[in-house]
């Protein structure tokens, strides 16, 4: 069994396995502690000061081979291979030390005798052939049962095919040609191959130039490292793991005031970073909290973008905008000719996030029946309306609301079992009032937004003064329209007199641009300037503001959604 030892960036040994502690003849509490070149003999003291740490600091890891010394003085060959490693955040090397002492007899005794390499060879566990002219004169035990070949076949040359690894192949080729120049190099070669039954396999190769029947030939030694090879793939596996990890985590820790469209320094927001990380590396449901305008959408959005599922579609629903009799043809899809006007098959919400992300806005407006139905449809299964077949959709749910659900379960409006299949990760996002220092952050990046409508580069500090003192009822979606009308007419119109700062205050409440619009594109322009104006003054109630533009409440949300106002 190979030893390995945990050795810190000074060379200070700061954990071992009981077979190095074997190994060298030491307890383990004489080992760990004591640095590591005094356990190797002074002639090989520069390898690991010189040679081993420079090339596993430059190269990430390294082999080759030294001398360490046992307990009772006796040199004891090794190979060291080591990796760089890191214990307790703090860089580290992993060395495995391998006991070379059998290999180094056998291989001078293999070296005596012809007839000798035949006896001592079966007595290895490594493979050990012969290479002459591009054949293999002799094969031991232990290297036919590695690659699948018969015994018997020792009296037949062998073709170097039988590696069934084309790099292995052409390695011994080249070896060979050099053993006829007179400059075999005799280094060490790692490769991957194949048994008879296809197994995948790691081999590391050694030779040396001998004298075979009269004439030079290479001996090499092969030994079977798949253990040791897929324990360093492990190891470098975890740690590009932990780049990729520590790359992700400088980028989002880089600025802090944003991550990926969502902008904000303060606490609150460093909470919702963090928040959001976690979420996005698992699957489990998560409910939104905020008022109207704190982008609870746009958290959603980049949870799903930072997930696994990010390449797959992202569905956002308004729960408060489906009739209720059109609610299962939505969310299920329905088949033609189910129902007068259904003249084709039409995929539902479920069908069209599948394998990605499904975001119920305004979850809280849900009947309790329409939750009994998500709620079967998430854990079992649904029908398409006029199906017959039972489908099932991998779809992550996240759902967002300005109402306190816990509330609703007492009153009997969320259904329990609903509420608890939703509510995993609950993400309560904070009014911009709360957290007014993020203000900066915002306009710079609504500014910015603006790209080529922009005529403004700064905000003066009487401006930035005025976002200051304000309520900011409509949230981070009214500082946004804001700083459009501010980019549009030059003046800051908080539309609340209530909460108006002493500035020029702007009575204008349609501002038709050049005066070359068409007639419908002017109502358009009043007409969005008119809806973000009463919905301003009713901080960005809905239903107060539906009731007194007349709309109904369904209605209201789309000319919403047509202006962006959403």
């Amino acid at each position: 069994m190979d030893g390995i030892a945990l050795i810190d960036e000074d060379g200070i040994y700061i954990d071992t396995n009981k077979a190095y502690c074997q190994m060298l003849g030491f307890s383990y509490d004489e080992i760990v502690g004591t640095h590591a070149e005094d356990i190797i003999i002074p002639e090989q003291r520069h390898k690991l000061m010189d040679e081993y740490i420079h090339k596993i600091q430059r190269f990430g890891s390294v082999r080759l081979d030294s001398v360490i010394v046992r307990k009772d003085g006796m040199p004891v060959p090794a190979e060291v291979s080591g990796v760089k490693f890191t214990h307790s955040g703090r860089p580290a090397f992993l060395a495995i030390i391998h006991d070379l002492r059998m290999r180094k007899e056998k291989e001078a005794e293999l070296e005596a005798s012809e007839e000798r390499y035949r006896i001592l060879t079966e007595n290895v566990a490594d493979g050990v052939i012969v290479i002459q002219n591009g054949e293999l004169k002799f094969v031991n035990n232990a290297f036919a049962v590695m690659f699948g070949c018969r015994t018997s076949e020792n009296s037949v040359k062998l073709d170097l095919k039988i590696f069934r690894c084309p790099d292995l192949q052409r390695y011994f080729e080249k070896e060979g040609e050099a053993l006829i120049k007179g400059d075999l190099s005799e280094g060490i070669f790692v490769a991957q191959c194949l048994t008879g039954d296809g197994r995948d396999f790691w081999v590391e190769a050694r030779e040396k130039k001998i004298t075979w029947e009269g004439n030079p030939a290479i001996l090499a030694t092969l030994r079977d490292i798949t253990e040791i090879k897929l324990r360093q793939i492990a190891i470098e596996e975890e740690k590009d793991d932990l780049f990729r990890e520590n790359i992700t985590l400088r980028s989002t820790m880089k600025d802090r005031y944003r991550l990926g469209d969502i902008v904000g320094k303060s606490t609150a927001m460093q909470k919702i970073y963090d928040l959001i990380l976690k979420a996005s590396s698992s699957n489990v449901g998560v409910a939104v909290y905020g008022e109207s305008g704190t982008g609870k959408e746009l958290i959603a959005r980049s949870i799903h973008q930072m997930s696994a599922r990010k390449d797959k579609p992202f569905v956002a629903v308004n729960c408060g905008a489906i009739p209720e009799t059109l609610f299962e043809s939505e969310f299920f899809g329905y088949k033609k000719g189910s129902f007068t006007g259904a003249h084709k098959d039409k995929q539902g919400f479920f069908d069209l996030a599948n394998e990605g992300t499904l975001f119920l806005d305004e979850v809280g407006e849900l009947s309790a029946a329409n939750q009994v139905r998500l709620l079967r449809a998430l854990d079992g299964g649904y029908r398409p309306v006029g199906g017959d077949q039972e489908k099932k959709t991998d779809v992550r749910i996240i759902v967002a609301t300005n109402r306190n659900l816990s509330e609703m379960i007492k009153s009997g409006l969320m259904r329990e079992d609903f509420f608890y299949r939703i509510h995993i990760i609950p993400i309560s996002v904070p009014s911009l009032r709360e957290k007014k220092e993020d203000i900066p952050f915002l306009a710079e990046y609504f500014i910015e937004k603006l790209g080529a409508a922009r005529k403004i580069d700064t905000l003066p500090v009487k401006i930035l003064e005025a976002m200051y003192n304000y309520d900011w009822p409509g949230n981070i979606r009214e500082l946004e329209n804001v700083l459009q009308r501010y980019n549009t007419i030059g003046h800051i119109d908080f539309l609340d007199a209530s909460e108006t700062h002493p500035l020029e205050q702007s009575e204008i409440l349609f501002e038709a641009g050049n005066g070359n619009m068409g007639l419908r594109e002017a109502l358009d322009t009043f007409e969005r300037q008119y809806l973000s104006k009463i919905l301003d003054q009713n901080r960005w109630h809905r239903g107060r503001a539906s009731g007194i533009l007349r709309l109904p409440p369904k209605t209201l949300y789309r000319k919403m959604k047509k202006h962006n106002l959403i």
